[in-house]
Formats: structure tokens, C-alpha cells, sequence
């Protein structure tokens, strides 16, 4: 067969496939264009999902007329002006967006340069174009794309829905918002406004980018988030920066659709690095759930290489290694400064189910006519802290309120501690909670070598079925580390001669039958910490004080102070909260007094 060169629209079309998948992908290069060119108010308009038109308009600087023909040439670009692909200050610099863009649809550019009187316009049609014509346009860059894909159909079937098209739109345009907040964007679809956000004009950037994340974000993740600012040196390149907000454990999602992280600039897709903040995270998030976060990495340019992937949505760092050290160590360190918190989501999730259930129960009694006392159980399973007639003690009782979980007051059905505290009241679970101060204990002792042992008199003879048998045999050491001995003690029966004395009086025989269960159902993580963590967690479990145990006073403020002091006490070691506070604003809507 012979070899032949392509012809150039056919290589523009190749290269289309891999810059632009999808409309969504036409749009990111659109708008990092705008903010290249200084942009301070970026306009976008889509019809059907961005198939049928994509509209960019912008403020920024211009194309001369000049370069305008230029644009839509294949590896032509104003970004690299030293040619040197290790040092890359814009967003793009390939040469590739527009052309690709061009080859596959038809592209009309509007511009008018800052140093320019006149306005100019150019039409491309599949990559084809005529003559540079004059404009009417007043200020920066509009580039239309109408009917994508139209001049490969191929493509174009493969779309998805317009609504979904579209939301992978709005993603791209929430994304490069939240990483500019000095620039404002609007958005239209379909003639319906979905988004219009204002520039900030704050001159702390802090203030900045927290009130652009508190538009897009909500005020809930704003107000709670956990402020994270950590650098690292760099040998010989200066310094990697991190700054922006998490989530606390408790604020977590599904899916991974509110983790946005930016590296200089640049919204990043890395599975190595979402990994690295989830690991951060490590057992205080439910499983299957994921932590919300937002995220700036700065970088010098030298140390990264952004030129890995069309799309630019990947990168490479010189050392990996200090990248996941910054991001999991400051991640870490936060959290443990902020453990015994809880998301307000929590609160607002309780008020709204009991002026559910209130209205349904009014609506029932009052319909059919009885009285509304007649179906409610009066005798609440409450254990009360002693009243106190003396004024002193009282005072201190007072005084002790601003404790951050409070002073407590009851104990309700043998497993929640009701407490007070300035803000109003806090329900506590005592087996979640005290469930996690355990694991932090046995933890600490780990960390710190002082894991004592104890060597049992009668040692534990332990039947187990095949698979969990095989489970234990397969992790003996892992278990040695954390003070349990155990050896195989005939077909189908291990022994247990030792085991971690923090465990005291627990079942030993149910711990052993439940971790090997439990291992053979979810099997280990690869990380040495996490399988070490998550055996801890299951040990922890059944040391912990028990649902139904009724506990005096000393006992729940013992429990209470302990919780202030331990690292991620605001969650079980299954990631569930541990309490919940409800506010004085909170109680006076379930009486409909606000």
C-alpha cells in the first residue's frame, strides 16, 4: 500500500477527536482562551446542550487582525514566546483548540484588539475559511461554534441527551469560576439564564476565592469548611503551595461531583492525587462516601509537566512524593485540629424530619377527630441528672457551658447523652463516640510503640469457618503488630495466646469471629495504615461502651470532655457522626417561633 501524507483538514479532524469529545470540551478551550487574553467578564450562550451553538464572548485583550488567520492554524499560538515547553505560564499553549474546534463545526471569530480601532471577523466551515471582513464588534473576542461535529457524524451520534450535554457545561463553567474569582461569568441555555456570577472585588484573595466558593458551593461548605494553607520546599525550585477548604468528615457526597482541585490554574482530574486527600481522610468517612473539597496547588512551572494530554486535564510533577506528602499531611493536620465537629447539614436534616413528622401527626389526629395526646407514649426512656438547689453549684454548671459539646443534662434510651452548652443542645451517641476514642487510643499506642500486650491464662481456642480461618492465617503478622499472637491450633481452629491490653475485658472469641467475617466480606486495603486502621476500627467496636448501658453523670462528662480531645471525634470509626447539635434558632422553629 502506499504512503501518503494527509491532507490537512483530515489531520484537523484526527486531532479534534482527541481535544474535543464533546461539547463540554469545546467549551473548556473557549474559555481558558478568554482568560488568557486578561478577561475580566466571560459570556457564555449554548443551544441543545452546546450541539448546535456554543457562544464565548469575552472583555480581553483582542487578536490583532494580523493573527486572526493565525488562530485557526494548527500549532500556532502566542503562549509559548521563549518556545520553552518547561516553563508554561498560560492555560493553553498547544495550538491546537481552536483548529480542532474549526475542523469539525462552523466557527465565526469576532474581535477587536486593545490596540486597534477596527473590529474583525472570520468564518471557518470544516476547517476552511475566506477572508477577514470587518465587525461591529465593541471590545475583546466572541467566537461562535454552531452545529459541532456536523463534518464528523461519527462523532456526533455518540453525544449524550442535551440536558446531560449541558450539565457538563455548567460543570466546566463552575470550575473555571471557582479558580477565577476576579472574573465574572455568565451563563445561558437555551434562552434561560443558569448562572451569573459578579467578579469579586475583594483585594484579600482569601476573601476572594472564599466568597466565590460560598456562590458556587453554598454557604453551608463556606461557613464549615476547614481553611487548609501548607507549603513545602522544594529542593532548588522554591516551594509547592496548597491552599482552599474541605469538608468535614460528616459533609460527604456519593460521588466525587463537589472535588474541584486546581494545579497552577488548571482544573485537574487525577485519580493519584483525589486518592491522596482521600487517604488524608482515611477512616472517618462512610464507605462509598466521598469528602467534599476545594482545592489550589501551586507549583513552580518548571516542576510540572502539563503537556501530557490534549485535553490538559493531566499533569505529571517531578516528585509525586512531595505533592501526596503536603496534601496528606496538611489535610491530616486540619482535621485533627477540627475533630470534634460536625456538619450543621446534620442539624437541618433533624429539624426538617421532626416538622415532617409534626405536621403528619397534627394532620392525622386533628382529621379523624381524637384527641392528640391519646397515640403518644408519655414515658420517655430518659435517665435524668440530679436537680440541684444549690445556687453555687449551679453557677458552675453555668459557667461550664462553653464547652464545645456542653454539660450533660440526661441520658435517653441508654444510649444517647443529652448535653448543654452555649449554643443551645447537643445529642450525643456514647457507643459512636466512645467507639472512636478507643480506636484513637489504640492508635496513638501504636504510633508511639507502647502497644503493651497481654498474655492470657487460658489462652482462646477459636473455631472458624474456611474463608475467615484463611483471612486470620493470611494476616498473622499484620496482627503481631498490634498485639494480638495468634497461631493455627489444628484443622479449622486457631489460638489466641496474647492479645493488645487495651482491648480489657472484651470478648476476645467474638472479636476474632467478627474481624475474620468482616475481612472476608470486604477483604484489606493495600496501604499498611489502612489495613492496620481498619482492624483497629473492628476491635474498637467491641470495646467501646455499649448501647443500652446506663451510664451517671461523671461518666457522660467524662465522655463528653474526652470527645473535645480526641482526633476525629465528630465521626465513628464507620465515618457516621457522633453527635449532633441542634441550635436555639433550631428548637424555636420546631416551635414555629421564628
Amino acid at each position: 500500500m502506499e504512503i501518503r501524507r494527509l491532507p490537512e483538514n483530515l489531520i484537523n479532524q484526527i486531532a479534534a477527536g482527541e481535544v474535543v469529545e464533546r461539547p463540554a470540551s469545546a467549551l473548556k478551550e473557549l474559555i481558558e482562551n478568554s482568560i488568557d487574553a486578561n478577561a475580566t467578564q466571560i459570556d457564555i450562550v449554548l443551544d441543545d446542550g452546546g450541539k448546535s451553538l456554543i457562544s464565548v464572548s469575552d472583555n480581553g485583550i483582542g487578536i490583532e487582525k494580523n493573527h486572526i488567520g493565525l488562530a485557526v492554524e494548527r500549532h500556532a499560538t502566542s503562549k509559548l514566546p521563549t518556545n520553552n515547553l518547561n516553563k508554561i505560564n498560560f492555560l493553553g499553549f498547544r495550538g491546537e483548540a481552536l483548529p480542532s474546534i474549526a475542523a469539525v463545526s462552523q466557527l465565526n471569530i469576532q474581535t477587536k484588539s486593545k490596540n486597534s480601532n477596527d473590529a474583525w471577523a472570520l468564518d471557518v466551515a470544516a476547517g476552511n475559511f475566506d477572508e477577514i471582513y470587518p465587525s461591529s464588534r465593541q471590545i475583546g473576542t466572541i467566537i461562535s461554534v454552531k452545529n459541532l461535529f456536523y463534518a464528523t457524524p461519527a462523532r456526533l451520534k455518540f453525544l449524550k441527551s442535551s440536558n446531560l450535554e449541558r450539565s457538563y457545561c455548567h460543570q466546566i463553567v463552575l470550575k473555571q469560576a471557582l479558580v477565577n474569582p476576579l472574573i465574572g461569568f455568565r451563563l445561558q441555555a437555551d434562552g434561560r439564564e443558569l448562572l451569573n456570577i459578579k467578579p469579586e472585588n475583594e483585594r484579600d484573595t482569601n476573601k476572594s476565592f472564599l466568597n466565590r466558593i460560598r456562590n458556587i458551593l453554598g454557604k453551608n461548605f463556606a461557613d464549615e469548611a476547614i481553611k487548609i494553607k501548607n507549603s513545602k520546599a522544594i529542593k532548588n525550585q522554591g516551594f509547592a503551595k496548597i491552599n482552599g477548604f474541605i469538608g468535614l468528615p460528616t459533609l460527604n457526597k456519593s460521588n466525587y461531583s463537589q472535588q474541584y482541585l486546581f494545579i497552577n490554574g488548571r482544573s485537574i482530574q487525577d485519580r493519584n492525587l483525589s486518592g491522596a486527600i482521600r487517604a488524608a481522610y482515611r477512616d472517618t468517612l462512610p464507605k462509598g462516601r466521598f469528602p467534599v473539597f476545594c482545592l489550589y496547588i501551586e507549583v513552580p512551572p518548571e516542576f510540572i509537566d502539563v503537556n501530557v494530554h490534549p485535553g490538559k486535564t493531566e499533569v505529571r510533577f517531578e516528585d509525586n512524593a512531595i505533592i501526596r506528602s503536603l496534601i496528606v499531611g496538611s489535610i491530616s493536620r486540619e482535621l485533627n485540629i477540627s475533630f470534634s465537629q460536625t456538619t450543621s447539614e446534620i442539624s437541618k436534616q433533624a429539624v426538617e424530619k421532626f416538622n415532617t413528622y409534626n405536621q403528619i401527626k397534627l394532620k392525622d389526629n386533628f382529621g379523624n377527630n381524637e384527641n392528640f395526646f391519646s397515640n403518644n407514649d408519655l414515658e420517655p426512656s430518659i435517665k435524668t441528672i440530679k436537680e440541684t438547689d444549690n445556687f453555687e453549684e449551679q453557677q458552675v454548671i453555668d459557667q461550664n457551658d462553653d464547652f464545645p459539646l456542653g454539660v450533660a443534662l440526661a441520658q435517653f434510651s441508654k444510649n444517647y447523652i443529652i448535653s448543654r452548652n452555649s449554643e443551645g443542645i447537643v445529642i450525643v451517641d456514647q457507643h459512636a463516640a466512645h467507639e472512636r476514642l478507643v480506636l484513637e487510643k489504640m492508635k496513638a499506642a501504636r504510633e508511639n510503640k507502647s502497644l503493651e500486650k497481654q498474655i492470657l491464662l487460658l489462652p482462646e481456642v477459636i473455631n472458624l469457618a474456611p474463608t475467615p480461618l484463611e483471612m486470620i492465617l493470611e494476616n498473622v503478622e499484620l496482627l503481631s503488630d498490634i498485639g494480638f499472637i495468634i497461631e493455627p491450633f489444628g484443622e479449622g481452629m486457631i489460638i489466641v495466646r496474647e492479645v493488645p491490653a487495651l482491648i480489657g475485658d472484651a470478648d476476645i472469641k467474638q472479636i476474632i469471629i467478627d474481624l475474620g467475617d468482616d475481612l472476608s466480606s470486604t477483604g484489606l486495603p493495600t496501604s499498611y495504615h489502612a489495613k492496620i486502621d481498619l482492624i483497629l476500627g473492628n476491635i474498637a467496636c467491641h470495646r467501646s461502651v455499649r448501647s443500652g448501658r446506663s451510664l451517671n453523670e461523671n461518666e457522660m462528662n467524662q465522655l463528653l470532655r474526652e470527645m473535645e480531645r480526641t482526633p476525629n471525634s465528630g465521626q465513628c470509626n464507620h465515618g457516621r457522626p457522633t453527635s449532633i447539635s441542634l441550635s436555639l434558632k433550631d428548637i424555636e422553629k420546631l416551635f414555629n417561633r421564628t
